[in-house]
């Protein structure tokens, strides 16, 4: 279309060159043949000169006239529906330089106006930001540094809406208001163009498959490093801890004197030098049989859901005929979602609580992220002084995290999924697409804001800026940030809390 609007632009120019330069050529002549004045009025008069006979003005000067105006018609006649058909063409051009040019400035405010890259890391790919949090009366508890959620799959989680509306107003205290609407410096038009910017640097399909199974595969390793009994995972295990000791033991030493730099004459030194062969050597005598453990704990993941599947097709063998998939997906996820409710229950319920805190991508495929107070800055570990002004764990997390225990989402412990959603595989729908903006959820009618993402593939129909919106029929397409399996695996987990 583009190429069709160039060609209609540069026919239109060369007939308009053709027809200035004929004009000025006809304004040369008629000048070159006008007379000086040689006589009197009576001589110059029009309307007293004899002029062109009967047959001289119906013949070559007439036909001159008719075949000239012949060939004006002809060009208008071709030119005009030309025209008329290049229109679109025109439009939809002028529709893409618009948006590369939104798409460029709010390249620009990601960079340097708002300075999002700041948090979001380049290209929305996720990072960190030094902040303060506090008490509820307004005390101050620690200097943390926040997961920020990467951006380049933000449009997989919210409508172009929703995304406004956190821009406009801020998003858990940490986020801020950057519309004008929530008392931010940005205009709405600039936000578009944020929009624009955004919608530029997300990611594919595969690569959004691959980021969540990189963080599965390390929550897995985590898992079994930290229950398995086998002398290897046991060696790890005690090799993290003593140097950690050490590492402490060092800092305290920096703390006492602010010039102090390590060397061999210090004891502490020395043993931080060797707990860190000695981490390094028991992680690298672990890779192999790690790898072997992870292999056969997905092995275990996906026997309990076989199991499941036979424990239904055996109450209802109709559910194993074609065309009942959906059925058997419902009722196999009922009894992966009911505490032991079989022998091998345990691995598939491990999947979801991974999946539930995902570490990929600052937390960007994790539920614990809203639903897990500490989780978005580690508030869990150890804090130094110089780091963030307090020694140890902030209170509320000194026995760790409470999962899904509630912060900027609800609290999910204590059965309160089981009462919010009748059925497993309603709750794994209301993941699916998220909580739309003005439509609430659940048995209690709860939510309306939209703050909730949907972790399934996202069809924007509504989408903002220059020629688009409703009527525009331009739709932009979003694939799932989760599968099907994966979001019924967080769904058991949740109901079994």
């Amino acid at each position: 279309m583009l190429l069709a609007a160039s060609t209609q632009r540069t026919i239109g120019l060369v007939i308009l060159a053709i027809v200035v330069l004929g004009g000025i050529v006809y304004i040369y002549f008629n000048i070159r043949s006008a007379r000086n004045e040689v006589g009197s009025e009576i001589e110059l008069a029009s309307n007293r000169k004899p002029y062109l006979s009967d047959e001289d003005l119906e013949g070559k000067k007439l036909d001159l006239a008719l075949g000239s105006s012949l060939v004006l018609l002809t060009i208008v006649a071709i030119t005009l529906p030309l025209y008329w058909l290049g229109e679109p063409g025109r439009h939809e051009g002028r529709d893409l330089d618009t948006w590369r040019i939104s798409t460029n400035r709010g390249e620009e405010i990601y960079l340097e106006g708002a300075q999002c890259v700041n948090c979001h890391g380049p290209e929305g790919a996720g990072g960190v930001v030094n902040t303060a949090i506090t008490s509820s009366s307004g005390e101050f508890v620690a200097q943390v540094n926040w997961k920020a959620p990467a951006l380049n799959t933000l449009m997989s989680r919210h409508t172009e809406d929703e995304i406004l509306h956190v821009l406009n107003y801020g998003r858990n205290g940490v986020m801020p208001a950057w519309g004008s609407g929530g008392g931010g410096p940005l205009t709405d038009q600039q936000l578009e163009e944020i929009i624009f910017y955004l919608r530029s640097v997300q990611i594919s399909e595969d690569e959004i498959r691959s980021q969540v199974d990189s963080g599965v595969e390390a929550g897995a390793k985590a898992l079994i490093l930290e229950t398995s009994d086998e002398a290897w995972a046991v060696e790890v295990r005690a090799a993290e801890a003593a140097q950690a000791d050490a590492a402490m033991a060092v800092r305290l030493l920096g703390r006492a004197d602010f010039d102090f730099e390590c060397s061999d004459d210090a004891s502490e030194c020395l043993a931080l030098d060797e707990a860190n062969a000695r981490l390094t050597a028991a992680n690298e005598a672990a890779v192999e049989p790690l790898d072997a453990a992870v292999s056969t704990w997905f092995d275990q993941v996906s026997a309990a859901k076989a199991t499941a599947d036979a424990l239904v097709i055996e109450a209802d063998p109709s559910l194993a005929d074609e065309g009942n998939e959906d059925d058997l997906r419902a009722a196999a996820l009922e009894i992966l979602s009911t505490l032991d409710a079989f022998e091998g229950q345990e691995a598939y319920l491990q999947w979801g609580e991974i999946l539930f805190s995902n570490t990929a991508a600052a937390g960007t495929y994790s539920c614990a992220r809203c639903h897990t107070y500490g989780w978005s800055f580690d508030g869990a570990s150890d804090y130094v002084l110089e780091e963030n002004g307090r020694d140890g764990p902030i209170p509320e997390l000194a026995d760790g995290y409470v999962t899904a225990g509630g912060f900027f989402g609800p609290n999910l412990t204590g059965g309160s999924t089981l009462s919010q959603f009748e059925t497993a595989i309603g709750q794994s729908a209301f993941i699916t697409r998220g909580q739309a903006i003005g439509q609430t959820y659940g048995r209690g009618g709860s939510g309306g804001n939209g703050q909730m993402p949907g972790f399934g593939a996202l069809t924007e129909a509504n989408p903002v800026g220059p020629g688009m919106g409703p009527g525009s029929g331009i739709v932009f397409e979003y694939p799932a940030l989760l599968t099907d399996e994966q979001i019924d695996a967080i769904v058991a987990f949740e109901r079994t809390l």
